[in-house]
């Protein structure tokens, strides 16, 4: 999406702060008559144990929704935040339980809001890595370096690590969770952090060639 939208000339460096793990899911569906997913990576989860389903899914944001439908999942997405999810779920007026598919580490306390109708599963691991060489040799420079965040997890993640931060840096954060855990976490006064609009990978790329324009 990047290359897309930025061309070829544009240096983009890839280094995950996570890797997934799937955990294996041998719980009955029989009693549920839905299941709500906050990732793709749930989605992923979901069919490695279950295969290909039609049962109707509610979505946090446009990809997860995406992902779900790819494997014939009815989904619905709320465009947004955990806020976003439970409110749509609460005004679909569900009749029986729902199964919420997600991480290890997870945010908004879904179930919790929603009470009763819903349990959880935890279907994957975000596995810390280290980040590249290459990466560390970037932000050590004097070059400006653009840095989107996708969770306040990963937020956390990045800075934990013994960085050396010379190069001015532009955090794009895709929310306001992500800006209080960047915040959180001391990061160096050299670097500046914009919000997206709304939670989705298409604010953020607004951001980012918004900065680059500059």
């Amino acid at each position: 999406m990047c290359r897309d939208m930025l061309g070829a000339e544009q240096q983009i460096i890839l280094s995950p702060v996570i890797e997934i793990e799937i955990l294996p899911m041998q719980r009955s569906l029989a009693q549920y008559c839905g299941l709500i997913f906050t990732s793709e990576n749930g989605v992923r989860a979901f069919v490695q144990a279950y295969g290909q389903h039609d049962m109707p899914a509610y979505c946090v944001g446009v990809r997860t929704a995406k992902a779900a439908r790819a494997v014939g999942l009815r989904a619905s997405s709320a465009n947004g935040s955990a806020d976003d999810l439970v409110a749509m779920v609460m005004d679909a007026g569900v009749k029986g339980a729902l199964l919420h598919v997600r991480g290890e580490h997870s945010r908004g306390d879904i179930a919790g809001r929603l009470g009763q109708q819903v349990d959880e599963v935890v279907a994957y691991r975000q596995v810390p890595v280290p980040l590249t060489e290459k990466t560390r040799e970037i932000l050590a420079g004097k070059h400006e370096v653009i840095l989107p965040l996708f969770s306040p997890r990963t937020a956390q993640l990045f800075f934990k690590h013994d960085l050396l931060i010379n190069a001015p840096l532009q955090v794009v954060a895709i929310s306001n969770a992500v800006n209080e855990a960047i915040l959180g976490t001391n990061p160096a006064k050299n670097i500046d952090i914009l919000i997206a609009e709304t939670p989705d990978a298409e604010a953020m790329l607004r951001v980012i060639k918004g900065r680059i324009d500059t």
